[in-house]
């Protein structure tokens, strides 16, 4: 059995795939309508939320695989795999694209059944291509930081000031009076 993505891919797949179909219809429709009739807001906010999770999973492996690695094009090429294919983005992009124009009410066809595939592919492609960036950059960045030189605190001596003998002395002067004079009232009449 020949699968064109593998179960760590599936999320990245799903939720990238909602992307472009969201592209791929404001393309071909051109803002006519909205995709998705009354879900349109749910559906743009599970893209962002995606699209989010897919960068922060990313940043999050990229930090944990960082000291294993030599440098940041060795990273990159490990996180590599988990960027979903084109095919499979086109194949997810394209069901999207089914379940989206489903839920919304009768209306006009004005893009063609191939203008829509090719915008399919096309947001397919682009977002692929964004996401291989995305890993350079964020292998890049962990490397940067994983590498940076670590600065102790340097320590800081404080310099004791010699005082002077008056003020010295005004201690002495201010100790010998550390009880209090005795009271008229204990002395003998």
């Amino acid at each position: 059995m020949v699968t064109i993505v593998r179960l760590r891919q599936f999320p990245a797949v799903a939720l990238l795939g909602l992307l472009a179909s969201l592209a791929a219809h404001a393309a071909s429709y051109g803002g006519s309508h909205e995709a998705g009739g009354a879900y349109h807001t749910a559906l743009e906010l599970l893209a962002v939320v995606g699209v989010g999770a897919f960068v922060v999973s990313l940043a999050a492996l990229a930090w944990l695989a960082v000291r294993r690695r030599a440098d940041g094009s060795v990273l990159a090429a490990s996180l590599r795999p988990l960027v979903p294919p084109v095919a499979a983005l086109a194949l997810s992009a394209s069901l999207w694209f089914a379940a989206i124009e489903s839920l919304e009410p009768d209306h006009f066809w004005h893009a063609s059944l191939i203008v829509v595939a090719l915008f399919l592919i096309a947001a397919s492609v682009l977002i692929n291509l964004a996401g291989r960036a995305l890993v350079r950059a964020i292998a890049a960045i962990a490397v940067a930081i994983a590498r940076a030189p670590f600065a102790r605190r340097p320590v800081c001596y404080r310099r004791r000031f010699a005082s002077c003998s008056s003020a010295r002395r005004t201690l002495f002067v201010y100790r010998r009076f550390a009880r209090p004079p005795p009271s008229p009232m204990l002395l003998p009449l």
